[in-house]
């Protein structure tokens, strides 16, 4: 259950980012401050959480994001050259594909970590659920052509 939840997560977050990727700067930083504000909200940081918060959870997404950048353009690449490839560079291939995987656990894992040292360990699994909150929240929006105003988060 564990692995389809975060195989899920994985799908949403590199298709938004994929989404993402195709905003202008600004637009980026609206994206980006509608992330802040949802958060926020969702988890009740306070100031003082917020000042220790964010740094860290912003240091942990651009290495997501980076993660995902690569795995993103390994793929572009193999789709024009996956054929006619030795037996032993499709396993090479396999488990450069898994790697990116396996980072991005080892990268929840670690931040997770950092991020039980920052808040209560409440807010931390309310965390985990706002982003997933917010993931369906931008997909409405996009489907709806709504861009405005976030709705509130569940509580």
């Amino acid at each position: 259950m564990k692995l389809k939840l975060f195989t899920l997560s994985v799908v949403i977050f590199a298709g938004l980012y994929a989404f993402a990727d195709r905003f202008d700067h600004d637009d980026f930083d609206a994206f980006k401050a509608k992330k802040i504000a949802f958060i926020t909200d969702a988890i009740n940081l306070t100031p003082a959480e917020a000042e220790k918060f964010w740094p860290v959870y912003n240091e942990f997404e651009k290495k997501k994001f980076s993660n995902m950048q690569e795995h993103r353009d390994l793929e572009r690449s193999l789709k024009e050259k996956i054929d006619n490839l030795s037996d032993e560079k499709y396993v090479e291939l396999s488990k450069k594909m898994v790697s990116f995987e396996k980072t991005e656990g080892e990268l929840a894992s670690e931040y997770n970590d950092k991020f039980l040292k920052i808040l209560p360990p409440k807010k931390v699994v309310q965390l985990y659920i706002a982003e997933m909150e917010f993931k369906g929240f931008l997909l409405r929006e996009y489907k709806r052509g709504d861009h405005e105003n976030p709705p509130p988060p569940i509580k």
